[in-house]
């Protein structure tokens, strides 16, 4: 028996077997998985042939993501900005499809935005007009699907998401005409990714379902890539960011057509230069841009700017002239960055005014008017402050609504419960660089999260909240991911120095290091919460 688990043990150390067992495992989950749904969900009853049809295309699917991560694990360098790119883009691409079409937030308004731009409509014409199947896409698509067809579930006798696609292929088969579609949106540079899918998707005649899926993923591809560099250029917390950047929320916004998908990747170079060990001029270039885009598209992006204070500047010399201190040039930067801010805002606001023919669009909302609600907050500062504490206590800072998909109609609470875990996960693997952390950094987060929160919830107060309601609408957690950065970063160094690990001794490096760790698990997690949304959406609730 000794011998045999000296083989066995002997055996387990070659990564191919190891390999070769994973991938039984996988097949096996598969099985599983069918299974489960035929007991729980009655899948393919009184169907025969169904469920050994549905194993074999789980399985595949299975095997077929199992084949990427084996290819990227052995022939791709062993470099962290590259497989984050990589990892965010596979685990992003199951978002892409379990997402069933238009059920994004505003998904409807973006993909319109970017299917015009693609065809090189560069202007914003009020009464542009789109082929029919992109009216018959729309219209057969609705969004907030699960609102409104039963509630909070599909029920039996209401149609699903597979009857929206055999609707939309009888419909174009037949020629059957669809109400003009309309969008709103009036942005230009945000819709540049997608816009170059739906082009490639047009090049080779595909049809409007075909062209918003190439549009999520050369959405989620520029995501990725954003990613990637955020990653290469972090030294501090970067598991934290790698953890929120793999995160279920951002992957499906990215995933989708939003815009978001440019926004939170500009907003993790930001983040992540800010945490930075070296300061270049290009470096300088590209924070500023990241701060003027991201600023054009959200004003709380300004929340952001307290983090210029962790810029790793030190007094330089001058030739005949007194050194400049570390101080004098981050306020230099913060400069630069307003700066830009300012005018990118005015370059494409100005751009906007000039190519759109739009009249007032009005808020979807009638009770909404942010003068006089601006003039109601000013009237009363302390009941307003009570109305945010009590809307942030509500909403419980957002912190269990990472699972919140479709229109923020398609709840999975597994993903909404465990993922605040493995973001304290991600903290508690930083906690070392935490502890080695100058206390003004932890000061430096706290007043990021809670400006975040401050301008968010404010800002929805103004524009999506009816005049002097006692509550705010219409807060979502992607609009918070740099508070929850500031905030899970922040705990890190309260772990740390809890457990006073800055006076350790250095020993043996890690052969793991903890942003690997996280990016692997991140992965696995992203992975499950992708499948758990398709069951939601295409096998029960």
């Amino acid at each position: 028996m000794a011998e045999l688990t000296k083989k066995c043990k002997r055996l387990w150390t070659k990564p191919g077997i190891r390999w070769l067992c994973g991938y039984f495992f996988v097949l096996l989950c598969g099985v599983g998985l069918v299974y489960y749904w035929r007991v729980a969900y009655s899948l393919g009853a009184g169907m025969p042939g169904f469920a050994a049809a549905t194993t074999l295309i789980i399985c595949g699917g299975f095997s077929a993501v199992y084949l990427l991560v084996f290819l990227a694990a052995h022939f791709l360098k062993q470099n962290l900005a590259l497989k984050t790119a990589v990892l965010v883009f596979l685990a992003g691409l199951c978002f892409v499809f379990a997402n069933p079409p238009m059920q994004a937030p505003d998904e409807t308004m973006h993909f319109l935005r970017a299917y015009a731009v693609g065809g090189g409509q560069f202007l914003f014409d009020e009464k542009q007009q789109f082929p029919n199947d992109v009216n018959l896409l729309v219209r057969d698509f609705p969004g907030a699907y699960i609102n409104g067809v039963s509630g909070e579930k599909l029920a039996p006798d209401d149609p699903t998401i597979a009857d929206a696609f055999a609707r939309y292929s009888a419909d174009k088969a037949a020629g059957a005409v669809a109400p003009g579609a309309f969008t709103p949106v009036q942005q230009l540079v945000p819709y540049f990714p997608q816009a170059l899918g739906v082009a490639v998707g047009r090049l080779f005649g595909a049809d409007a379902l075909a062209c918003m899926y190439l549009a999520r993923a050369a959405n989620l591809l520029c995501y990725a890539a954003l990613c990637g560099y955020a990653a290469a250029v972090i030294r501090r917390f970067s598991a934290v960011l790698i953890a929120l950047a793999i995160s279920p929320v951002s992957l499906f916004m990215a995933g989708s057509c939003s815009s978001d998908g440019l926004f939170m990747g500009l907003t993790w170079i930001f983040i992540a230069l800010c945490l930075s060990d070296v300061v270049t001029k290009k470096r300088l270039a590209v924070l500023a841009l990241c701060f003027g885009l991201t600023f054009h598209a959200k004003y709380t992006t300004l929340a952001l700017l307290p983090l210029l204070l962790l810029l790793p500047f030190e007094q330089k010399p001058r030739k005949g002239k007194k050194a400049l201190s570390a101080a004098a040039q981050r306020w230099g930067v913060l400069a630069v960055c307003l700066a830009a801010g300012v005018i990118v805002y005015a370059l494409l606001t100005g751009y906007t005014a000039l190519a759109s023919n739009y009249g007032r669009v009005p808020y979807a909302d009638t009770g909404v008017d942010p003068g006089r609600q601006l003039a109601f907050v000013f009237s009363n500062l302390p009941r307003y402050l009570a109305v945010l504490l009590y809307s942030v206590y509500r909403d419980k800072a957002n912190l269990f609504t990472i699972g919140n998909f479709g229109w923020m109609d398609m709840t999975v609470p597994f993903v909404s419960y465990f993922a605040p875990l493995f973001l304290l996960f991600a903290s508690g693997v930083s906690a070392l660089e935490g502890a080695r952390e100058k206390l003004r950094t932890a000061w430096v987060f706290l007043a990021t999260a809670v400006l975040m929160y401050g301008f968010t919830y404010t800002g929805m107060y103004l524009t999506s909240t009816p005049v002097s309601l006692p509550e705010i609408n219409g807060v979502q957690t992607r609009y918070l991911l740099g508070a929850l950065f500031a905030l899970f970063a922040l705990a890190s160094m309260l772990m740390g120095r809890t457990m006073a690990l800055q006076n350790l001794r250095p020993g043996l490096p890690q052969k793991t290091p903890p942003a690997w760790r996280v990016l692997h698990y991140g992965f696995c997690f992203a992975l499950v919460s992708a499948l758990l949304l398709f069951q939601a959406y295409y096998i029960g609730p």
